[in-house]
């Protein structure tokens, strides 16, 4: 009698412990089943987009403008708008019909630039502005360097500590 007592707790107990998860679980499910294109969601990665298509498990979503990643439907975390300004013309980037665009060998270049279109000569050579660095072409400026004087040519050298 002892023992059915026990087994009958332990039933209970996973019963209770298990209930709130499924209930966790059949909400989720009710909110993936109703995802429809135009909605703005975040996935569990935290990545933000707008539904663009829904074929089966796989939803597209487009990020920006042109920009559009498949992902499985149970990847979708939540609607969330992104937490960051959406500019929603597209066409903004976009030259109209009528613009003409400058011939660069034509284009007077920038101030102080040396730089000469594609088919043209150059005036003289590019330089940095500001001093040249110095890039050792190994790795010996890791290295302390040694007390005694010597150089890599006299030896090998120890990391130091």
């Amino acid at each position: 009698m002892e023992f059915i007592i026990i087994i009958v707790l332990f039933i209970g107990m996973m019963w209770l412990m298990t209930r709130g998860q499924r209930k966790q679980q059949a909400a989720a499910n009710e909110f993936r089943s109703s995802l429809e294109a135009g909605q703005n969601v975040m996935t569990h990665s935290g990545f933000y987009g707008r539904i663009v298509d829904i074929d089966g498990d796989v939803i597209t979503l487009e990020s920006t403008p042109g920009v559009e990643t498949m992902w499985k439907r149970s990847a979708i975390a939540m609607l969330a708008d992104p937490p960051f300004a959406v500019v929603e013309d597209e066409d903004a980037d976009v030259l109209a019909d009528d613009d003409v665009l400058e011939d660069p060998a034509t284009a007077a270049p920038a101030s102080g630039s040396t730089v000469a279109a594609v088919g043209t000569a150059t005036v003289g050579p590019v330089t940095p502005a500001g001093p040249t660095p110095v890039v050792p072409d190994d790795a010996s400026s890791l290295l302390d360097p040694p007390a005694d004087g010597r150089r890599d040519e006299d030896g090998p050298r120890t990391p130091a500590s």
